[in-house]
């Protein structure tokens, strides 16, 4: 019996190192065939779309900047934009739904300086952190990477480089996911009890 025992044991931790060795085998695959670009600065991501942000994006920009949130964000109908009913960004007030994005000056991103580069780098939001990259996770905990691609929402004319730090990538992709989920659980919450209030009471909701 515990022989048999100990077969069986050997048996799993044989399938479990197996798998693993397939799983590391596949991150290491897709770690050198992934599309490595680098920003040309051709300022398109900071000028065509609308950028969501988070209660996390908000709170680094406005201790970097000393800007009132007010000033760094508008609330975007869902005229404006294409996300999902059902992306979690969309916060109900009485005048409709609305998403908090960044504000704009000139059409385009207030941070945005002249040469296309940004005035808030250091504290830009997460999802400008990891565009133009689109990765793809088989778990909800972000353990697995199943594939990186290049996000094909707008027309990015990123160059072409040799080398870029796949493992920082993943780290600010994870990050993305959690602060996300965390804004999105907050936007809920929100919806379900003050959907009467204001832009300025949904700001104050968040914590600004």
């Amino acid at each position: 019996m515990v022989t048999l025992f100990l077969d069986l044991l050997i048996l799993l931790l044989s399938l479990y190192l197996l798998i693993r060795l397939f799983i590391n085998a596949r991150e290491a695959f897709l770690k050198k065939r992934y599309p490595k670009v680098q920003c040309s600065r051709c300022g398109n991501c900071c000028r065509i779309p609308e950028i969501p942000i988070t209660h996390k994006d908000l709170g680094r920009l406005v201790k970097a900047t000393g800007k009132p949130a007010g000033q760094i964000v508008r609330f975007c109908p869902d005229s404006e934009m294409e996300f999902d009913a059902e992306s979690g960004l969309w916060i109900a007030f009485k005048s409709g739904k609305k998403a908090m994005v960044l504000r704009k000056k000139s059409e385009r991103c207030m941070f945005q300086t002249n040469d296309c580069a940004c005035a808030a780098y250091e504290a830009r939001p997460q999802t400008c952190r990891t565009f133009p990259y689109s990765v793809e996770f088989e778990d909800v905990k972000c353990l697995t990477v199943c594939d990186i691609s290049l996000n094909g929402v707008l027309d990015c004319n990123a160059a072409k480089c040799s080398k870029i730090d796949i493992d920082k990538l993943l780290t600010e992709v994870c990050k993305e996911n959690r602060e996300d989920k965390e804004y999105h659980r907050l936007i809920k919450s929100w919806n379900k009890s003050s959907p009467s209030g204001n832009t300025a009471d949904f700001l104050s909701y968040i914590g600004f």
